[in-house]
């Protein structure tokens, strides 16, 4: 029995760090999309991106994310109460050093 716990924790760690790395996949893309100026094309991968982050809401990088989407309006409605709220929850579980020009403002 402990044996099959440690197997499904381990498949549910794994599952969850993958729904991060698919975020960020989707995230890169349509930062690149934003780029080349395909603006409706980028907001439907930063929701996807953000479903994906959503499930991964233990990380300190995928609540990050979010912060930094609700920050820039990224694939969602802007709202920088939202994403201070985001970013205090990433600090609590600690994340130390933020890249992003919103997220610094909003410190």
């Amino acid at each position: 029995m402990k044996k099959l716990f440690v197997i499904i924790a381990i498949l549910f760690s794994y599952s969850l760090g993958s729904n991060y790395s698919e975020g960020f996949k989707l995230y890169k893309q349509a930062k690149k999309e934003f780029r080349k100026g395909n603006k409706n094309k980028a907001q439907t991968l930063f929701l996807k991106a953000k479903e994906k982050f959503e499930i991964n809401k233990h990380s300190a990088q995928s609540i990050a994310k979010l912060a930094e989407l609700y920050c820039n309006g990224w694939g969602v409605e802007k709202d920088t109460i939202k994403a201070k709220d985001y970013l205090n929850q990433a600090k609590k579980l600690g994340l130390s050093f933020i890249s992003n020009r919103c997220l610094k403002n909003i410190q």
